[in-house]
Parts: structure tokens; C-alpha cells; sequence
């Protein structure tokens, strides 16, 4: 612990020469799979909507009757508060609860014949226009 303690935040800083090659990559290797799942851990946390920021791709969760629901969408806030689905760049009429940041790469889009999806009704509404 003390060893990570002591290298950078930017990782730039080595670890003194006299040290075998194997041990330095395999310090590095583990230092890097620590950041990964640190910054994972913190990404996956959900945080209040009103901590929400503008312009960026979040996932939200809202209240549909007495339960709660994740969007299975991107979304962002406009500099104006209006949500918008990212995807269809269309403006949604919700009322989030808690974001966290979009880590999905590719929004699951259903396959023709697929058979039937389940789909909340913010979902159904945009796909019945």
C-alpha cells in the first residue's frame, strides 16, 4: 500500500532503477488494475438527480408508479433542465431520481423477429411515433 501511495496520481513517477524489470511491470500492471476497478466502484454509485450534469451521457432512474426504473438509454440534461433521450435526440418528459455516468458503449437495440421486448412506457411512447 505504501508503494502506491508513494508513486504519482499521473503515474509518470518510475520506481528506482535496481529493481528487476518483471517486479516494475508487475507493480504497474497492479497499480492500473487498482485504478480501473477504484474508478469502476465510483461510476457504478448512483448519485442524487440534483448533482446531475448538463451535456453528458447519463443513465437515470425514474419512477414508474410505485417502483423505480433504469432507462435502458442515454440521456443528458440540457443547459435548460429538459431531458433528452441521446439516442433519438428527443426531448423526454421525465422526472429522474438518481443518475450515474453512461457506461454502456451501444445503446441494445431488439433484432427484427426478436420476438417481444419488454419496454417501459417512456420506451413505448417513442416508439409508437
Amino acid at each position: 500500500m505504501r508503494l502506491i501511495a508513494a508513486m504519482s496520481a499521473d503515474n509518470d513517477q518510475k520506481l528506482e532503477s535496481g529493481h528487476p524489470p518483471d517486479l516494475v511491470a508487475m507493480i504497474e500492471a497492479l497499480d492500473r488494475k487498482i485504478h480501473d476497478y477504484l474508478l469502476h466502484q465510483h461510476l457504478s454509485l448512483w448519485h442524487p438527480i440534483s448533482t446531475a450534469p448538463a451535456n453528458q451521457d447519463l443513465e437515470l432512474i425514474v419512477r414508474d408508479g410505485a417502483s423505480s426504473v433504469v432507462l435502458p438509454f442515454p440521456c443528458r440534461r440540457a443547459n435548460t433542465g429538459a431531458w433528452f433521450n441521446t439516442d433519438l435526440r428527443t426531448i423526454i418528459h421525465i422526472q429522474p431520481t438518481k443518475w450515474r455516468p453512461w457506461q454502456k458503449t451501444k445503446t441494445p437495440k431488439p433484432e427484427k423477429g426478436a420476438g417481444p421486448t419488454h419496454t417501459t412506457r417512456i420506451e413505448q411512447r417513442w416508439s409508437d411515433t
